[in-house]
């Protein structure tokens, strides 16, 4: 059986479901610093390519930093995956598990941070 290729990108976790925008990390470049990130970008994903329909026709009132998000990048360097989000995603195990199935991740090659760019904001 072939290996899952590992992922980076952007997510969002709502109602126990990852919504994500991936790339395969081998179709990635490096940074100067040896960052692998993506250029998706939660506003474009949300606002217009809707990426959560057709499963959740509810979240279109609702704005994209209002639901728990994320980010995952590559180290390079570290050989780990780096995933900033909000506080809710950082401290659950169950959202980790959740995030680690959708990007073919292997949680012991994971760090987690809370960043404030990712805090959710209510309207």
């Amino acid at each position: 059986m072939k290996a899952k290729l590992p992922h980076i990108g952007i997510f969002w976790v709502y109602k126990s479901t990852v919504l994500a925008k991936v790339m395969p990390l081998n179709s990635a470049e490096p940074d100067s610093l040896s960052l692998y990130d993506s250029d998706f970008s939660h506003l474009v994903e949300w606002e217009e390519h809707r990426i959560y329909l057709p499963c959740f026709p509810e979240l279109i009132a609702v704005e994209y930093q209002e639901v728990s998000r994320g980010r995952v990048i590559y180290c390079g360097n570290s050989k780990f995956f780096k995933i900033y989000a909000d506080r809710k995603v950082v401290q659950s195990v169950e959202l980790q598990t959740l995030v680690c199935d959708k990007f073919n991740l292997i949680p012991s090659q994971c760090t987690w941070k809370r960043d404030k760019h990712y805090r959710i904001f209510s309207s």
